[in-house]
């Protein structure tokens, strides 16, 4: 990488190509002078289902002096197949080791050195990141709204991070297994009904919420770390 990827001369959004083997994803980067940590606001549905959503939460979190990373984890052709499919964001496994790609990524950024890193993503996708912190211990926190567990359910006991999960009062599809989860995940976990709320949590209200839980999450959990660790790939 050059160091001319990056212009953080401001804390303005800056468009950056986080390589994936033959693949390149498109980020969008805020940088803080004197960032508080890095959160990753991911997304894996292909058709944008939580993207407004996650812009408003991460600029509620880069206001909150976060360095946020906003990224879909499919290219735009992988988002075209999967408009056809589903295949993929249903792919909880593959999205996973997508995941993982980029935090060995983001490691490898000077100008993330020193940054403890969280993930926030909902639906489908904050099932595979909780299997990627499963996997690596570079996740050191984790907001999940309305969470999809499907195939990454088989591996919570494995999770590393500590995780909020934020789940509808009317999601009554997903509501009991998030309190199964929530049993098996790491003890500093938590989880928080949302009154009123149903699956998406993407009304403005609903947004407002996430976006004041994540910062005090994120704020609680995440600190400067002196030394990067070594990301385990456990055969991704």
């Amino acid at each position: 990488m050059t160091p001319a990827m990056f212009e953080v001369a401001t804390p303005r959004r800056q468009t950056v190509e986080i390589p994936m083997g033959l693949a390149r994803l498109t980020g969008y980067l805020t940088m803080p002078a004197q960032p508080r940590g890095l959160v990753i606001v991911a997304s894996a549905d292909g058709e944008h289902i939580y993207a407004r959503g996650n812009n408003m939460i991460a600029a509620r979190l880069a206001a909150s002096g976060f360095a946020t990373l906003v990224v879909d984890l499919l290219t735009a052709a992988e988002m075209t197949e999967d408009a056809e499919t589903s295949e993929l964001r249903f792919n909880q496994s593959w999205v996973a080791a997508r995941v993982v790609r980029l935090l060995k990524w983001v490691r490898a950024q000077e100008i993330f050195a020193g940054l403890e890193i969280g993930c926030l993503a909902g639906g489908l996708c904050a099932g595979s990141v909780l299997a990627a912190s499963a996997v690596s211990r570079v996740l050191r926190s984790v907001v999940c709204r309305g969470a999809r567990f499907e195939l990454a359910g088989a591996i919570l006991d494995r999770v590393h991070a500590p995780v909020l999960l934020l789940v509808g009062e009317q999601d009554t599809a997903h509501l009991a297994a998030h309190r199964e989860a929530l049993l098996r995940l790491p003890q500093a976990s938590q989880l928080r009904v949302l009154i009123g709320s149903r699956h998406l949590l993407d009304d403005v209200s609903d947004l407002d919420r996430v976006g004041t839980a994540a910062v005090a999450w994120f704020g609680k959990t995440l600190a400067p770390v002196v030394e990067v660790e070594e990301l385990e790939l456990a055969g991704v």
